[in-house]
């Protein structure tokens, strides 16, 4: 893919609609691409939105082919003019739809070469019950069969399943970020004191997060004595319902919903605790930020979570997905001081060697250089 020694420019595709894990990913790529010598880094969002701006902030350029007023062929349409403007090398797509519309797009704009980054597993599953969203990702497979030469997987778990799908293809690079920034812009949290502890969740309220475990978790470690204040660091559509499930599980005064928080760092800095009760995850910013600032984490043994904790090295992993067993961690985590101190110690070196910037922007380079 090399040619010469001008910078290549690599456009991402990505829809922008929340500041979540791909978003915050595809921004820390943007940024450390930006500042090699070999990729010069645009975007077409397809929202507004803190990514949109983030990135217009580092003059970046970027399109806005606004999903709420155009539809996919002009949505294509515009990925190709912006291609052929910027004189694009590579296109790089970040979810199913930008995957099947940024393929598109380059095909018009006649771009040689596309790759993708698989962030984590659908949400949904995808059904004939679901016409739409099913059309979308068997079009999303072929494509990426066909039209794309590399395919990115952000963990270990995600790496084998693609690697069934995309034979030959996929490639392993973790999510990043800068640890040494992430520590001097974020105070580093204080130890759990005599004060009541805060454990908190970040996410939005959807149901793969199962926030319903986190509350039920904290309403089992109240009423069993171990007095504790939930935090829930995110907004959703199941707001109303798990409201209505902290006042019936009778700790309303026990949960402090935040709502949306950008950046959210700043109100993890003040927990306690990290409690992650996902049905499934990809590899989680959140979670490298918690290692970052040193913030001791339990988590659910799935996805590229149990990769990020060293297998229980660097946190507390819970194989029994119930609020007993979430319980049953943080009940050792509250009480057991020496373990909690070995763990974060440990985390943060392992996000260090791991997790940073430097390392895994080379292995992007080298994809892309293929």
């Amino acid at each position: 893919m090399t040619q010469g020694k001008s910078k290549r420019v690599v456009t991402h595709v990505v829809s922008g609609d929340l500041w979540a894990g791909a978003e915050v990913q595809v921004y820390n790529l943007c940024r450390a691409l930006q500042a090699t010598d070999q990729v010069s880094p645009t975007a077409v969002v397809f929202n507004t939105g803190i990514l949109h701006d983030k990135l217009l902030e580092l003059d970046i350029p970027v399109t806005l082919a606004d999903e709420t007023k155009l539809g996919p062929i002009a949505i294509a349409r515009a990925i190709a003019s912006h291609c052929k403007e910027h004189k694009t090398g590579i296109v790089h797509t970040h979810g199913f739809k930008e995957n099947v519309l940024g393929i598109i797009g380059k095909e018009l704009a006649r771009v040689p070469i596309s790759v993708r980054t698989v962030h984590g597993n659908p949400e949904t599953a995808f059904t004939l019950t679901r016409p739409h969203k099913w059309l979308v990702q068997k079009l999303d497979v072929v494509l990426g069969r066909l039209r794309q030469q590399a395919i990115i997987a952000v963990s270990t778990q995600l790496e084998e399943t693609l690697g069934k799908l995309f034979p030959e293809k996929v490639h392993k690079i973790f999510n990043f970020i800068d640890v040494d920034d992430t520590r001097r812009q974020w105070k580093t949290p204080t130890e759990i004191d005599g004060e009541t502890p805060r454990i908190g969740i970040v996410g939005r309220l959807v149901p793969v997060k199962r926030v319903d475990i986190f509350i039920r978790t904290l309403a089992q470690l109240n009423h069993q004595g171990l007095a504790c204040q939930g935090v829930i660091i995110g907004s959703g559509p199941l707001e109303p319902e798990l409201r209505q499930l902290t006042a019936d599980l009778d700790i309303a005064d026990k949960i402090d919903f935040k709502g949306f928080v950008s950046p959210a760092t700043a109100e993890m800095t003040k927990l306690d605790v990290l409690l992650m009760t996902s049905d499934h995850e990809g590899l989680p910013m959140t979670l490298l930020e918690a290692l970052a600032l040193e913030i001791p984490v339990v988590a659910h043994h799935v996805g590229g979570i149990p990769e990020v904790l060293d297998n229980g090295r660097c946190g507390w992993l819970v194989q029994n997905h119930s609020p007993e067993g979430y319980t049953q961690a943080l009940t050792q985590i509250l009480t057991e001081d020496t373990d909690r101190r070995h763990k974060t110690d440990s985390g943060l070196m392992h996000v260090h060697q791991f997790f940073g910037v430097e390392a895994n922007t080379v292995k992007y380079t080298d994809v892309y250089n293929t």
